[in-house]
């Protein structure tokens, strides 16, 4: 009896020693499996962040991405609870070239892989990463599986299709006290790190992206839409971008992200997909007159030739693109960036956003 049980476990343990991700062109990449040991699909995306992993992996924004890592070591310092963005692992899956998976956590007390494994999140380690990612570059991102087997699915789910915002949003309004002045902070998948930097400037009522807008009877002196997941144009968000687009020129509008762009198609800008999108900390956004090298999660982005007669003007681009990465409008009362200005992981270069809404309330 006992060895048979032995050798149920070691079956076992044959059977997810291997790991595969599966491409939607067929391209099929094996690798050592960490993390749990079930499957998942996604959208498949890289950063290039060399630091930061934990605050990357549990950021909402990449809610329905498997996320490829192109710095090759990672998990390389401890975990700890003050890094975290939300409170679990938001990517689907993770694709490492070399992972310290069993290394000794920080003050979460686990290791990373037991990290992963609570989460039920997969991963797969040992993945030529760099090869990985220049085919991204010149294909563009790719629906992807995660299998403990090389057998090809029966199909390539498109997650991006999905109400992401809808999984990563608040269930509850909260409040931050802190100041006197008050600012309504809508959650589509906010970064704790973006709270705590509002916070340090006024009073916060957080409230759902779904929440019921037209039900508020109290005064707010500014709207803020945080960073989140998924296209800006799900219909999910119709009556977000209504209630953005009834509030344009009698409230200070605001928006980092994902809030970016729903600002801007509340406006009438369009949004587009973009082929591989910006997610890592080294991105060089101008304003024409400055330098900011920054962080970037994004997949999607405002059109910047739908920006005329909308009331918003560009007011700053990536360096390598010419990606839109400010907006503004003095009639609607809105200023909103694409980059990361809180950046964890990232430079402080944008932090003299936080200082500009601190003019717009009148501080």
């Amino acid at each position: 009896m006992e060895n048979n049980i032995f050798n149920i476990e070691i079956s076992l343990f044959k059977v997810y020693m291997y790991r595969y991700l599966i491409l939607e062109d067929g391209t099929v990449y094996k690798g050592t499996a960490y993390g749990y040991e079930g499957e998942t699909h996604g959208e498949l995306v890289f950063t290039t962040s060399m630091s930061g992993y934990l605050e990357t992996i549990t950021d909402p924004s990449y809610a329905g991405q498997i996320l490829i890592f192109a710095y090759p070591e990672i998990a390389n310092y401890p975990l700890s609870y003050e890094s975290m963005e939300s409170d679990r692992i938001q990517v689907s899956g993770l694709i490492t070239r070399d992972a310290h998976a069993e290394m000794p956590a920080g003050n979460l007390g686990i290791s990373f892989d037991e990290f992963m494994r609570m989460n039920k999140v997969p991963g797969i380690d040992g993945i030529d990463t760099r090869h990985l990612v220049e085919k991204i570059r010149r294909k563009g991102v790719m629906k992807a599986w995660i299998r403990n087997t090389e057998k090809m699915p029966d199909d390539f789910p498109d997650t991006m299709s999905e109400n992401l915002v809808g999984l990563v949003s608040r269930k509850r309004a909260s409040f931050v006290k802190s100041g006197s002045k008050r600012i309504l902070f809508i959650d589509v998948g906010t970064k704790n790190s973006l709270i705590n930097n509002l916070a340090k400037i006024a009073s916060l009522h957080i409230v759902p992206y779904n929440y019921d807008f037209d039900s508020i009877k109290d005064d707010y002196d500014m709207i803020f839409i945080p960073n989140g997941p998924g296209d800006p144009a799900h219909e999910s968000l119709d009556e977000l971008r209504d209630f953005i687009k009834r509030s344009f020129g009698s409230i200070p509008v605001t928006g980092v992200c994902l809030g970016n762009q729903i600002i801007a198609l509340a406006a009438g800008a369009r949004t587009e997909k973009m082929k591989f999108g910006h997610r890592g900390v080294n991105h060089a956004v101008t304003n024409g007159d400055k330098i900011y090298i920054t962080s970037h999660n994004h997949g999607y982005a405002v059109s910047r030739d739908s920006l005329n007669g909308t009331g918003l003007r560009l007011a700053g681009w990536d360096i390598n693109d010419g990606t839109v990465e400010m907006l503004e409008g003095d009639e609607l009362k809105t200023f909103s960036v694409q980059f990361h200005p809180e950046a964890h992981p990232g430079p402080y270069d944008g932090e003299w956003f936080f200082g500009r809404l601190r003019e717009m309330l009148g501080d």
